[in-house]
């Protein structure tokens, strides 16, 4: 929030318009929720939805087949 309101700041001082601080405030907030959501991962899913994850707590990659033990699907 900090660095790009003060980026915005720094625009509307230069430009002498008043829009730029507003838009850096609310950009850096979005940007700080998503690298939180990003760094210890999104919300649980709802009750009845399936999860990204496997058992053992590592996504599945897209494509992969997924096998047994003795080699069988």
């Amino acid at each position: 929030m900090a660095v790009w309101g003060g980026a915005g700041w720094l625009l509307d001082r230069w430009l002498d318009i008043l829009v730029f601080f507003p838009v850096g405030i609310i950009f850096g907030m979005a940007v700080a929720i998503y690298l939180v959501v990003k760094r210890y991962g999104a919300a649980d899913p709802l009750p009845g939805q399936r999860s990204a994850k496997t058992p053992g707590g590592r996504r599945s990659q897209p494509g992969t087949v997924t096998r047994t033990q003795k080699g069988r699907r």
